[in-house]
């Protein structure tokens, strides 16, 4: 068995370091397991390349681990090839999204040793206690490892059954007292988050979850849920629980079970869900168990849109919804997306206004994205031509609401195409234009767009 240092990469968007207002959750359940497996392990969360790569080299570990977000691609690259020059010893292992989507580009582009596809727990663990010899790594399923300067990609591996009998989180290796104060900054009571499941029983199409967990939702039994929230607020007592599920409410058997024992715990918890899972009786037992704040997936406001990304949200009943929830002294939040490959103007101008009607009837908050088309996605094999670009940061909604600029450095990144119609720089207008739109809960109009659009063209063609 060998050291171990998880890094957490810095996330960057142009000047603007964006930390989240919550911990690495991820990383968290992969500590958990491997520590209880006997490993030595370490997490460290990096606010910058060189502080990463300095603690390669000061904790000397055997194995860096380091998961892969395409927002965070070229920092995650820079301590690979940064930290290979003066701790050659470290083999680098590659998780999360990217490699899981792409693994033999990841794993060329990136300089890594090993890469762990899907649910890392179990592969890892097999990868620290093998013998470092290729014939050793090819039995180890999910595993993905550089052999003769080519990655070699293993079978999949069966995702965990049990959840049950995974550890508790331990939250004490992380700086809560940085995510507990930068929550309270941000208006978000101090929060505690956990999965109660993992995958998603919906397909859409844009949508990255069925590539990484492509089988069925499996649960944690709601009293072994109970028993981890007993056990987090024994140490964080005044915090709430926050559920990560991509749809805490789908299962309604397990949500019932669930919610009869959680009640006398007097708790507070806030999760996400599809408004059209929810009924009037249903959104009174939450309330009443200690539901605090509910999200919401919207994506589009045009019909037509919501059967091709398979998405099939009711958006009639979820205006209902947020009408009956506004009821309650319980916050909401929505996301919505804009300039999906072949989307119109006059389809996001519906969008935009859906958002509208969804603030007047009471909604708290909103992000809207600019749709980024993942690999192995639906979506990308719909639309194989659309290359995938970087222009826009996943953190573009944040930076729009705290008014911060957007002045990218790299102009001729900005005017290359987003999508057929759309610029990348024009996709920020936009995205920028909605966002005050809501927040004055104005309607747009096609023809605003439109001249947006032309303006921002304009504006363009005196640059070039």
């Amino acid at each position: 068995m060998g050291k171990l240092l998880i890094i957490s990469p810095p996330l960057h968007f142009e000047l603007h370091l964006r930390r989240s207002f919550q911990p690495p959750l991820n990383l968290l359940y992969l500590y958990a397991y491997i520590s209880s497996r006997g490993h030595e392990v370490e997490l460290l969360e990096s606010t910058s390349v060189d502080e990463a790569v300095e603690a390669i080299i000061d904790r000397s570990p055997d194995f860096v681990g380091i998961p892969l977000y395409y927002a965070s691609l070229d920092n995650s690259f820079a301590i690979v090839s940064r930290a290979r020059q003066r701790a050659p010893h470290a083999r680098m292992i590659a998780g999360g999204p990217c490699l899981t989507m792409e693994p033999e580009r990841m794993m060329r582009e990136g300089g890594f040793d090993f890469g762990i596809m899907g649910e890392g727990e179990e592969t890892l663990h097999d990868l620290l206690s093998a013998p470092a010899d290729a014939e050793a790594w090819a039995t180890i399923n999910g595993l993905v490892f550089m052999f003769e300067n080519q990655p070699t990609v293993n079978p999949p591996r069966m995702p965990i059954a049990d959840l049950d009998a995974l550890p508790f989180l331990d939250f004490s290796v992380v700086d809560n007292d940085y995510y507990f104060s930068f929550q309270q900054k941000m208006g978000i009571p101090r929060t505690i988050f956990l999965n109660s499941s993992r995958g998603c029983s919906f397909r859409c199409s844009y949508c990255c979850t069925p590539v990484l967990w492509p089988g069925p939702v499996r649960r944690y039994s709601p009293q072994r849920m109970i028993e981890e929230i007993k056990f987090q607020l024994g140490r964080y007592p005044d915090a709430e629980i926050g559920f990560c599920d991509d749809s805490f409410f789908s299962d309604r058997a397990w949500l019932s079970e669930f919610l009869d024992l959680v009640k006398p715990l007097s708790i507070q918890f806030q999760c996400i869900g599809r408004a059209d899972h929810l009924t009037p009786a249903m959104i009174k037992e939450l309330v009443e168990a200690g539901l605090t704040y509910i999200a919401f997936g919207v994506e589009t406001g045009n019909v037509q849109r919501q059967k091709q990304l398979r998405k099939n949200l009711d958006l009639a009943s979820l205006s209902a919804i947020m009408r009956e929830l506004a009821k309650y002294p319980v916050k909401t939040k929505c996301f919505f997306m804009l300039g999906f490959p072949d989307e119109t103007i006059e389809e996001m101008a519906e969008t935009i206004n859906l958002a509208v009607t969804l603030k007047r009837l009471g909604m708290n908050f909103f992000s809207i994205f600019p749709v980024t088309v993942y690999p192995g996605t639906e979506l990308a094999k719909q639309f194989p031509t659309e290359s995938f670009q970087l222009g826009l940061d996943a953190h573009l909604p944040e930076i729009i609401r705290d008014h911060l600029d957007i002045g990218h450095t790299n102009g001729a990144l900005l005017d290359s195409p987003f999508n057929s119609l759309l610029t990348q720089r024009q996709m920020v207008e936009i995205v920028s234009c909605a966002w005050k739109k809501v927040e004055r809960a104005e309607t747009v109009s096609v023809e605003e767009l439109d001249q947006l659009i032309k303006t921002t063209a304009t504006t363009e063609h005196r640059h070039a």
